[in-house]
């Protein structure tokens, strides 16, 4: 790189001094955004020598001027940062958004509709279903002793212990985080090999064979994941202290919990309602086989439809509850990363019911797109197995009905996995989805190694967590 410029003319433009340099000159760019031409333009200085020079030149003695300009006060030096100004596919990232867009609109208004279509088709499956259908199946006396006091006093214990079980493990999650990795880790092993013993003691031998190479090639990733855990157990401390500073992100979850609690109840009632309601819109003819004897055979279009968008219904729904909660403790967490330590504090009081608010307004629409993808491919997959589960002799058919399901399995992974960084896009910058999802593919080329390893680290934590407050 010359400090000379084109014209042959004597005059030295150094780079801006260490602590003003906001990025890299690579190719891809840097995170930050180099600093204005204004202020390099005040730092141009003639070169009086001509000798070879280092690289920042030292003021000339016949004068007392500092040689290179005083840095801006705090509060320019917070204006210049841009927290969200990327290069190359980053485009249209901003810091904060201050005029947030409804983005995948279109998206929102469809899962509107459909919902609204399905509670009108819930509505008539549940008057559909006889009334003793809500009733305990045995006899009188075990209703009683269901809805006794003694029973919900029980059921509240239980939930109770869960809540203070799951407090206890996350504090001592942020106490032993080091060693809760590696427990974890282990854990699985052992769980994986045990698994896999069971099957192979039950005659399944190839589950059995299958779990017990799983657990045998888990464990030989040790070795090449260790050097990993100092920065998963800073990830999982930052992510412990986050979230005992907000409690409101685990009230929250505990809403959306019985938010799709209630959800649920509710579809399978009408699913199993839809099977009285769809009766009269059978059809049936008789037929006469080879032998001469005549059957009956039944078909109803109408109820197979049914069936499908109630599946469907169901997954796209679930998944949208899901998302929406994940995208609303995801804004809480950037607000963390973005604004803890700021000289004005956070932009809020209340910072996850913001997040919440915007989850659930001009980011709806990006949630409703991805969860739809998603959908599509479980209701698709659904079809897939009720195929195979008819017990049709066709070999043709089960095995491609197989392969098809295996190949959309993997791809419902990856889309999963990429959703989950997308929709911290979305709750950071107010992306539309497809942007989000660009820049996600970015991040994971870069990056995405390491995120599938944190990822499994942390994750057998929270699994084992589960697992031992379940038990």
């Amino acid at each position: 790189m010359s400090y000379y410029n084109n014209d042959n003319s004597n005059n030295y433009y150094p780079p801006p001094p260490p602590q003003q340099h906001y990025g890299n000159s690579g190719n891809g760019g840097g995170y930050y955004q180099p600093p204005p031409p204004q202020q390099q333009q005040q730092q141009q200085q003639p070169y009086y020598q001509q000798q070879e020079q280092p690289y920042y030149q030292p003021p000339p003695p016949a004068t007392n001027n500092t040689y290179y300009p005083p840095p801006p006060p705090p509060q320019q030096q917070q204006q210049q940062l841009d927290f969200g100004a990327f290069d190359g596919d980053f485009k249209g990232a901003k810091q904060y958004n201050r005029t947030p867009k409804f983005r995948d609109l279109w998206a929102a208004l469809l899962f509107l509709a459909h919902f609204a279509l399905f509670v009108v088709m819930a509505v008539l499956f549940v008057n559909a279903l006889p009334s003793s259908a809500f009733k305990y199946s045995g006899q009188l006396k075990h209703t009683k002793e269901f809805y006794s006091w003694p029973t919900m006093i029980m059921w509240l214990c239980v939930l109770l212990s869960s809540i203070v079980f799951s407090v206890l493990y996350l504090l001592f999650m942020q106490m032993f985080a080091g060693q809760m990795l590696v427990i974890s880790f282990w854990f699985s092993v052992v769980v994986m090999i045990g698994t896999g013993a069971y099957y192979l003691a039950a005659k399944i031998w190839f589950a059995g064979a299958l779990m017990v190479i799983f657990g045998i090639f888990y464990a030989l990733m040790w070795f090449s994941w260790r050097h990993r855990i100092p920065f998963s157990k800073l990830v999982l401390q930052t992510v412990c202290r986050i979230t005992r500073q907000f409690p409101s992100t685990m009230v929250i979850s505990l809403v959306f919990l019985i938010l799709q609690t209630a959800y649920s109840a509710l579809w399978s009632l009408a699913f199993a309602g839809s099977f009285k309601y769809m009766e009269k819109y059978q059809s049936c003819s008789l037929h006469t086989d080879r032998n001469g004897r005549q059957y009956q055979s039944c078909s109803n279009t109408l109820e197979i439809l049914a069936w499908v968008y109630m599946v469907f219904s169901f997954y796209w729904t679930s998944s949208v509850i899901l998302n929406v909660l994940h995208t609303t403790i995801s804004g809480t967490f950037a607000t963390y990363y973005f604004f803890e330590g700021a000289p004005g504090g956070y932009p809020t009081k209340h910072v996850t019911l913001s997040s919440l608010k915007r989850s659930t307004t001009n980011s709806f629409g990006s949630i409703c797109f991805g969860s739809l993808i998603v959908a599509v491919i479980q209701t698709v997959r659904s079809i897939l197995r009720a195929i195979r589960g008819q017990g049709n002799d066709n070999i043709v058919v089960q095995l491609i009905a197989c392969c098809v399901d295996c190949i959309l399995g993997c791809i419902e992974g990856m889309v999963r996995f990429f959703n989950k960084y997308a929709y911290v896009e979305v709750a950071i910058y107010g992306k539309p989805f497809t942007q989000a999802a660009k820049d996600t593919w970015t991040l994971v080329k870069d990056r995405g190694v390491d995120a599938l390893i944190n990822d499994c680290l942390i994750g057998n934590v929270l699994q084992m967590g589960s697992f031992l407050c379940a038990a």
